[in-house]
């Protein structure tokens, strides 16, 4: 764990506003590649009968190749085990669109939606803008016409400007697209 907290310092999640880096006496689960790297790591608090990730992150390399998903699968597995756990909580940013998507295409549902009252604005970095892209999520049914009319829905997205980000399958003809805006705040 110290090592993949050094690897998340370094890619420039230190110095954020909010909770500080973990203790690191939290639990964890992490992700090591061969090269001896953190890839990616959940940390949780033990409260009781549930747990609460406080802290996931998957370095930009290794997202979308399912890291995230397979340590949630170890965290859950590992609960399954000890027997008394009767959920894993978490939380993400309304407007993060992805984790949420995420976090259900893994089996995991919307309790929940929590609300603050701003005493005044928080000053954002560049930094931080250029780490939110802006994502646009379309459900879309291919119905008969298959996979044809979901290219072309991606074709019509295209000329307003996304690019495809990634696809959720969610059944047969039902699915949950992601756009990025090219050349929005993410690039």
């Amino acid at each position: 764990m110290p090592q993949a907290i050094s690897e998340i310092e370094e890619k420039g999640f230190a110095g954020r506003e909010g909770p500080a880096l973990p203790i690191l006496k939290s639990p964890c689960v992490a992700a090591i590649g061969k090269d001896g790297k953190a890839m990616g790591l959940l940390i949780y608090h033990l409260g009781g009968s549930r747990w609460y990730i406080t802290l996931s992150y998957t370095a930009p390399e290794h997202r979308r190749k399912h890291i995230h998903t397979a340590l949630f699968e170890a965290l859950r597995d590992e609960g399954l085990q000890q027997g008394n756990i009767v959920s894993i909580d978490c939380r993400t940013h309304v407007n993060n669109l992805a984790a949420q998507a995420a976090f259900e295409a893994q089996g995991r549902t919307k309790e929940f939606i929590e609300y603050t009252f701003r005493l005044k604005d928080e000053v954002v970095t560049a930094e931080e803008m250029r780490m939110m892209p802006e994502y646009l999520v379309e459900p879309f049914d291919t119905g008969p016409d298959g996979l044809k009319s979901m290219q072309a829905f991606i074709n019509e997205k295209t000329a307003e400007g996304y690019e495809l980000h990634q696809v959720i399958e969610r059944s047969t003809y039902q699915w949950v697209l992601f756009f990025k805006l090219e050349g929005g705040a993410g690039k």
